[in-house]
């Protein structure tokens, strides 16, 4: 039986078959005559080869010819991973080092954190802010290996997942602390204003002759109540705003006299009464300790004084409660 073949079912064969096949049909056409002399004193033998030991003989030279290209190929391939494993555990090394250099930082950031979170707690409790849970302050987090197995030794791995559980931890408490501290400075800024529009401080120098209360009036001659301090001293004694504010009222006035009214804002409101000079106009902005005017005795009066009243959403305060003792500096 004959077989039909259809060469174009094959690839066409390549440069380096074709060479081979050309080099091998070059060496099978040829006679070769083997000469084997064990002796120089004797005579050379001769044999020829036949044609079938000749193929055998090419085709053994051939499969060693290619055990040794594969064997170098194997020891090359061999060689070649044994450099790169020898690199990539000298890198790994240094990463180690390094990894290590890193978590060493990052305990020198979290004692540092936790430093700073002391500070806050007792900054809080200066400013009487609520405290927070210590619970939340650990700021506890989660996580799993994400790289492939095998990639890094299991300690190696190991650590590089701590190392980045504690960043994601740091990273926390750095976003707490910073919201916490801006929560404490809305707040203080809240206390500081407060602080600058509250009356606390006297207006003047010298001798408080009348108290708040009920009181024999010294013109009228009967019970009356009075709604604030009178405080005496010389003509021309500076009269000064006891907070901030802007001044409302700045005119004379029949009973009061020379009257100045500063509102302070969150419900406070000051006035100045009897004063002899008047140096600020309606509208404009005072700062604690700014000069409002100099006593005297304008308007009713029985001699030179400052008549000073402090009020709180419309209703008169006793201005000796708002009054800080000496021995304590307002700025």
């Amino acid at each position: 039986m004959t077989a039909n073949f259809d060469i174009r079912r094959y690839k066409k064969p390549g440069f380096g078959e074709t060479l081979f096949a050309s080099l091998f049909r070059i060496v099978a056409n040829k006679e070769y005559l083997v000469s084997l002399q064990w002796d120089a004193r004797r005579g050379a033998h001769f044999f020829a080869l036949s044609s079938k030991v000749k193929n055998r003989v090419l085709g053994g030279l051939g499969l060693l010819a290619l055990g040794i290209l594969c064997l170098t190929g194997e020891c090359a391939t061999w060689g070649y991973h044994q450099i790169s494993l020898q690199f990539r555990d000298k890198q790994n090394a240094g990463l180690k080092g390094e990894l290590h250099e890193v978590l060493a930082e990052q305990h020198e950031v979290e004692a540092s954190l936790d430093s700073v979170g002391r500070v806050e707690e007792r900054i809080r409790a200066l400013y009487g802010m609520n405290g927070y849970n210590p619970a939340i302050r650990a700021f506890g987090v989660g996580g799993q290996r994400y790289m492939p197995e095998g990639s890094f030794e299991p300690a190696v791995s190991e650590e590089i997942l701590t190392s980045t559980l504690k960043n994601r931890q740091l990273q926390g408490k750095i976003d707490f602390a910073s919201t916490s501290f801006h929560q404490i400075e809305e707040f203080v800024r809240y206390r500081h204003n407060l602080w600058e529009h509250t009356p606390f401080v006297l207006p003047t120098k010298g001798q408080i002759t009348s108290g708040f209360g009920l009181r024999m009036h010294p013109i009228l001659g009967e019970e009356k109540f009075h709604e604030g301090l009178d405080i005496a001293n010389s003509r021309w004694t500076p009269i000064y705003a006891t907070a901030d504010g802007i001044v409302t009222t700045s005119n004379g006035n029949s009973n009061f006299g020379n009257l100045v009214v500063i509102d302070h804002g969150n419900g406070y409101v000051t006035k100045y009464a009897h004063m002899t000079k008047i140096m600020v106009e309606k509208g404009q902005l005072v700062k604690r300790y700014g000069l409002v005017g100099y006593m005297g005795d304008s308007g009713r009066a029985t001699g030179i004084h400052l008549h000073y009243e402090v009020h709180r959403d419309g209703a008169a305060q006793n201005p000796e409660k708002y009054i800080l003792p000496s021995g304590i500096l307002v700025d």
